[in-house]
């Protein structure tokens, strides 16, 4: 398993302009630490949302919730262990994971541990709950669900895995019938909530080559639906849109990316591999836009905000793009050492979580300019 195992990083990424300034007006309105972070595991821990108030858990543990109008740390509890993914939650609880390969249930009222379940291995990815089951994929290729009250093991799905893989897992997309993930193999399958049984699968990736490296292939972002159609991507793989009822292919594009897919105004957006950002017509599959002005620069998922798509590099600069052209907007950085895990919209706000343990709002003041 590798972190990163790309050709990729001989390449030197593309330098910023220096003279660049905004277009747009993105102010910062507060700034709060809510915990260490992590620098060191490069772990992809993500803020938890539940109308103002923001769930956060750091890499050692430390649990707070802030409330996002004021930015005041509500509760605060220490759990005292290393937490490998996170935070999920439901109504009642929050989840997260631990390097010593189990998922804990917290009463999301009062940080209290509900329950504790062992899994199979380490999980890196945020569990996913539909408030009666909650899924977790695991490093070893595994999809395991437990029941929310009791912790009690569901079902258990096993994943033929390659023999080289990048370090992560996606997390699974589940509603009340179903959930929805892929594999490092190249396969993304749709379960049945009650039994196990996969509805069908679909292969978005297809080893080719002589070696291992060559031949790596994984889906590491999570897929995002819009209507009765799932677009996903894979590195080394395809952009492919399949029929979310049977995971009939209706159609598919060569790229590769590490990251998720965003859908917005329309229109789907991916960031490639080597450090494109390219809009995309949903229907066929056919660019709108494309901007290479970021090529190696390491970049994280793509996520809608406003008018604007954004995403961060390996420096920690927060960029964003005019989701219509692609115009270059404006440029924030939140933190030198990253951004960690999925940003997130609270009303008007911008939440971004940084490496060092901070959280961070922004808002955009004006609209994109004709």
């Amino acid at each position: 398993m590798l972190a990163a195992c790309s050709k990729d990083k001989v390449n030197q990424p593309t330098a910023l302009d220096s003279k660049f300034i905004d277009r747009i007006l993105v102010e910062r309105l507060w700034k709060r630490s809510v915990g260490d972070g992590d620098i060191n595991l490069k772990l992809n821990l993500s803020s938890f949302v539940v109308d103002q108030l923001i769930y956060n858990i750091d890499g050692y543990g430390y649990l707070s919730v802030l409330d996002s109008q004021t930015s005041k740390i509500l509760w605060e509890k220490e759990l005292d262990e290393k937490v490998s993914g996170g935070l999920g939650g439901d109504n009642k609880n929050l989840y997260y994971t631990t390097f010593q390969g189990e998922l804990v249930a917290l009463n999301r009222e009062t940080g209290d541990q509900n329950w504790r379940a062992n899994l199979s291995s380490e999980s890196i990815a945020k569990p996913a709950s539909n408030g009666s089951l909650v899924a977790v994929q695991t490093v070893d290729g595994k999809l395991m669900t437990f029941g929310t009250e009791d912790g009690k093991l569901r079902w258990r799905y096993d994943s033929i895995g390659p023999l080289l893989s990048l370090r992560g897992t996606p997390s699974p997309i589940i509603s009340q019938r179903y959930i929805l993930t892929s594999f490092a193999n190249g396969e993304l399958l749709a379960f049945d909530n009650q039994t196990g049984q996969p509805y069908w699968k679909a292969i978005i990736a297809t080893p080719q080559g002589r070696t291992e490296l060559e031949r790596l292939v994984d889906p590491d972002g999570q897929a995002v639906i819009d209507g009765d159609t799932l677009y996903t991507i894979a590195y080394q793989g395809k952009l492919v849109a399949l029929d979310v009822l049977t995971g009939v292919e209706k159609w598919s594009k060569t790229y590769s990316s590490f990251n998720s897919v965003a859908f917005g105004f329309g229109q789907l957006f991916v960031t490639t591999s080597n450090g494109a950002v390219i809009a995309i017509n949903p229907r066929n599959g056919s660019e709108i836009w494309k901007s290479e002005s970021f090529k190696f620069r390491r970049l994280t998922s793509p996520f809608i905000y406003n008018q604007a798509v954004v995403f961060s590099d390996l420096e920690g600069y927060l960029h964003f793009l005019d989701i219509r052209n692609g115009k270059y907007l404006a440029r924030k950085r939140p933190d030198g050492d990253g951004v960690m895990g999925e940003l997130n919209i609270v009303g008007e706000k911008l939440i971004v979580l940084t490496r060092s343990g901070d959280l961070v709002a922004y808002k955009m003041f004006s609209d994109t300019e004709n």
